[in-house]
């Protein structure tokens, strides 16, 4: 059995190369590089969690590898609304605690426990999934800068959380997504200029020919 000193340090490291990971994916102009990128993003993500021992967190880590991974092979809207739907569900139970029982106890017997007591004591906790919802619509419909915008807004909510929760280390991960997604988002409005924009030597050679 792995020593648990051990297993801290290596789930450190694979933060750290998660976190260059994310860093590489927000780095790309292509669209299918950057959905490639973030499935193995998610999946060293999902390995770090798991080593840390938060099921709940490693789990929406393979969630959202797999959705970018399937992203990257189709733009099905059914598939879509397949990943939106479990996203909520998984959400849903995790702002609960995944307490089945009791959200069941409050289902059939509000008397028991409010229903809306439980799922709004922390409304903070939503906006993961808010952004969560708005970059899973991105990543199957969108494509260029405006996807770009898309996670950049899942980011900025994903960090908002961050802070509330005084989560510092995912705090910084976030801003750091952020800044790269803006360096990304100003090259691919530069090439779209540029491309919008004739070459004057070109046309001038056009002339003389």
């Amino acid at each position: 059995m792995p020593d648990p000193d051990t297993t801290w340090i290596v789930a450190q490291l694979l933060g750290f190369v998660a976190l260059l990971c994310g860093l590489g994916a927000f780095a790309q102009k292509s669209d299918l590089a950057f959905k490639r990128k973030m499935t193995f993003f998610c999946c060293v993500e999902a390995v770090h969690f798991l080593l840390l021992g938060a099921a709940s967190a490693c789990l929406g880590c393979l969630l959202n590898g797999l959705r970018s991974f399937a992203s990257a092979r189709t733009r099905s809207p059914r598939v879509m609304l397949m990943f939106l739907a479990a996203l909520w569900i998984l959400g849903i139970l995790s702002i609960a605690g995944f307490d089945l029982p009791r959200l069941w106890a409050a289902w059939k017997s509000p008397e028991e426990g409010s229903l809306s007591a439980i799922l709004l004591a922390e409304p903070f906790r939503y906006l993961p999934l808010i952004g969560s919802s708005l970059g899973t619509v991105g990543l199957f419909l969108m494509s260029g800068v405006r996807l770009r915008f898309a996670i950049l807004i899942c980011s900025s909510l994903w960090l908002a959380h961050n802070l509330i929760a005084v989560s510092i280390g995912p705090s910084i991960m976030e801003v750091t997504f952020i800044i790269m997604n803006l360096n990304t988002i100003r090259r691919l409005l530069r090439d779209r200029r540029r491309a919008r924009t004739p070459d004057p030597l070109s046309s001038v050679s056009g002339d003389r020919s």
